[in-house]
């Protein structure tokens, strides 16, 4: 997965504009003014937690693969099974976005019925920064996991190194937490770093190697293979490789709510008081960074390099769309 650095300095611009004007993009490219706008949200609050290279920056990408057909600019997204606890979505060869929502909101209504709910998503486009999808359990106070297949297939017929073979296949888990705390959200890529990075660490040690090769697999058979149980059906967009698998638990069912958030806020303390991991300045709990970036950008503006400005300046020149923040 690719990681752009936020960078401080930068002009900041505030997330309105952004939102109008990349709605207004995605209206023109095909989509109905319901899901330009949904998407474009989605796209902005990834700029939001300073993730940038999910955000508004590939805007451009998204319209120009509406325009080509490589993605369906109007998916009607269905449900295509359902069974107790599981549901199944299709995704019409929309942009993944769109399916990879309505899909953790079933599995969300499932747990609230069940205490744990399974919903599998098919036929759609790139999912983006899916820590959008397990944010949406956590803050009905659910956990969640998601994992999606990568845009681009697995090679298996080039002879290669093995991590190589299954791309980055974006992994995110994310748990509530107690009133006043950011939710725990893990949302990364599971390859572990470049083959050259790995060289070098399996220099010292081929543990974190072993490690993160477990990672990919687990992200791969929770996708792969559950898809492949549905026969291919002949589409006009090819661009709707992904797949993805969401679990979402309702920890009511479990016990004592209270006490699972006080063990939280405990947990949540506790850590905050030791020495941070070598490397790094301080203490920091996977999503509370982007939590801390969400409440300033919001207030403050998004800090956006002039390169990402300028592609969105020459995709609305394109579109026949004005700078709002201008």
């Amino acid at each position: 997965m690719a990681y752009t650095p936020v960078n401080y300095d930068n002009r900041r611009y505030m997330p309105e504009p952004l939102l109008r004007f990349t709605t207004e993009v995605f209206e023109k490219a095909g989509m109905s003014a319901e899901h330009a706008a949904e998407l474009a949200g989605y796209l902005v609050a990834t700029d939001l937690r300073g993730v940038l290279s999910h955000g508004t920056g590939t805007a451009a990408g998204y319209a120009q693969s509406f325009k080509s057909a490589e993605y369906n600019p109007r998916p009607e997204i269905s449900v295509t099974r359902e069974a107790g606890a599981t549901i199944q979505y299709g995704g019409d060869g929309g942009a993944g976005h769109l399916c990879s929502a309505r899909a953790v909101r079933g599995a969300i209504d499932k747990a609230r019925q069940f205490g744990i709910g399974l919903a599998l998503g098919r036929y759609c486009g790139h999912t983006g920064s899916i820590g959008n999808w397990t944010r949406i359990a956590t803050a009905e106070g659910m956990i969640a996991l998601f994992t999606s297949t990568a845009v681009s297939p697995s090679d298996y017929e080039t002879v290669q190194t093995v991590t190589n073979v299954f791309r980055d296949y974006p992994f995110s888990m994310g748990f509530p937490a107690p009133e006043g705390l950011p939710p725990i959200v893990i949302d990364m890529g599971t390859l572990l770093a470049p083959l050259d990075v790995q060289e070098q660490i399996a220099e010292i040690t081929t543990l974190p190697l072993i490690k993160g090769f477990a990672l990919q697999m687990i992200s791969l058979m929770l996708t792969m293979p559950i898809a492949k149980m549905h026969p291919a059906t002949p589409d006009p967009f090819p661009g709707a490789t992904c797949n993805f698998t969401t679990v979402v638990i309702n920890p009511a069912f479990l016990g004592n709510l209270d006490d699972y958030y006080a063990e939280g806020r405990l947990l949540f303390e506790a850590l905050h008081r030791m020495s941070p991991m070598p490397g790094l300045e301080k203490v920091i709990f996977p999503g509370e960074l982007e939590a801390e970036r969400e409440i300033d950008f919001r207030a403050n503006g998004i800090p956006l390099d002039p390169v990402h400005m300028e592609r969105l300046a020459t995709l609305g020149d394109e579109f026949k769309v004005p700078p709002y923040w201008e």
